[in-house]
């Protein structure tokens, strides 16, 4: 049998889990109607402020630190100064009714970003009417330094969060979603404030800011400022703040984001309680295809593991996360060497640092009562010749 890949978002019924986040792959109804066409069954447009500074994109503005993983799918980092959107809130909606005429059925959420109360009211309304299905609050871009109600710089004041949400849920009649910042600022307590303001669901999370040096010029690359970091290795970042928010506030719902790049991702954000997914740096990288390849990735692992919705493993490992008081501290597991794998390089020896291993004859030899069971000597071995298992 087929999986069911359907899922619900504040009442709204998804084909599947996969909505591409607010970014330059939706900067227009063409690229949004690309995301559908390519299998999302959801996308946030590029955020619509009326902010000029912010709809302005610094040129060059985009770098991947270590492209050629990118294109294969392995770790690597992706660091741009992308703004908002570069059409006025006016253009948007002749955008909304283009995509609302040809997909009428896909999920299409706005994202909003305004300096005030009255701006994030104006823009509320706006898109409401235009016909979105739902509005993305932008209280997460790392690039919004001074402005105290847009992006991570309104995540310092909770007053300012607490008020947008509740403005924007008076103004909108459709549902409204809160996207958290990982920067400077603790997601699960933005969560909370959004919370308890009435809104809908909220994504959780973006990406952080950072900084690229030329060491040759000691000047920062390209743009020559700060920048939004992200890629695969926040994954558990992400993972970390969507858990602490499910097991918290188990009636909110999570829209999982931040490192995705396959179906496991997906899968692992699913596991620990978000009902849904967004990507973005995965579209930039690998273009609209990837799509397609995460959602069948997804079901493939689905299929293995003999889930047929995504209900069946929505939350499934929250009860296994195990406090800090409940983590075992006794010696009960013992390292083997697989001697077929083993090339005696001495690795293992060289960074124990409890003189545990001395290599003998070009193979490791492990005393049990020097070794700590901390692990590193598994994790470190280049040809996986170490292995930890429980002592009998």
């Amino acid at each position: 049998m087929k999986v069911d890949l359907s899922v619900e978002i504040a009442g709204i019924v998804l084909e599947n889990p996969l909505i591409v986040a607010s970014g330059t792959p939706t900067r227009t109804a063409e690229h949004i109607i690309k995301c559908y066409e390519a299998g999302a069954a959801g996308a946030v447009t590029k955020t619509i402020t009326y902010a000029e500074i912010h709809r302005a994109q610094p040129k060059p503005r985009m770098h991947v630190i270590y492209p050629l993983n990118a294109i294969k799918g392995e770790y690597f980092s992706f660091y741009s100064i992308e703004l908002m959107s570069e059409l006025e809130p006016e253009k948007w909606v002749n955008e909304i009714r283009k995509v609302k005429e040809k997909y009428p059925d896909r999920l299409l959420v706005a994202s909003i970003a305004g300096r005030s109360l009255e701006e994030w009211e104006k823009l509320a309304q706006i898109v409401d009417e235009a016909g979105a299905d739902a509005i993305e609050l932008n209280l997460s871009c790392p690039h919004v330094e001074k402005e105290e109600f847009m992006g991570k710089a309104a995540a310092k004041k909770t007053d300012i969060i607490y008020n947008i949400v509740k403005t924007v849920k008076k103004t909108a009649n459709i549902p409204v979603i809160g996207k958290l910042t990982p920067q400077g600022a603790n997601p699960l307590e933005l969560a909370k404030i959004m919370y308890s303001a009435g809104v809908d669901a909220v994504v959780s999370t973006a990406r952080f800011q950072g900084l690229v040096l030329d060491l040759n010029s000691l000047e920062p690359i390209l743009w020559k400022g700060f920048g939004g970091y992200g890629g695969p290795w926040q994954l558990p970042i992400s993972l970390a703040w969507t858990a602490h928010i499910a097991l918290e506030l188990p009636d909110l719902t999570i829209i999982g984001s931040g490192g995705i790049h396959s179906g496991k991702d997906a899968a692992a954000f699913i596991a620990v309680g978000a009902a849904a997914f967004q990507v973005c740096t995965a579209v930039i990288v690998k273009s609209y295809s990837v799509v397609k390849q995460i959602l069948e990735e997804l079901a493939d692992w689905m299929t293995e593991k003999g889930y047929m919705k995504i209900e069946d493993f929505k939350g499934k490992a929250l009860p296994k996360i195990k406090s800090l008081e409940e983590l075992n501290r006794k010696k009960i597991y013992r390292i083997e060497v697989d001697e077929n794998e083993c090339t005696g390089c001495g690795i293992c020896a060289e960074r124990c640092f409890y003189g545990a291993i001395i290599v003998k004859k070009g193979k490791p030899e492990i005393n049990y009562n020097l070794c700590d069971n901390c692990g590193l000597c598994v994790a470190i071995c280049p040809n996986r010749a170490l292995k930890i298992k429980k002592a009998h």
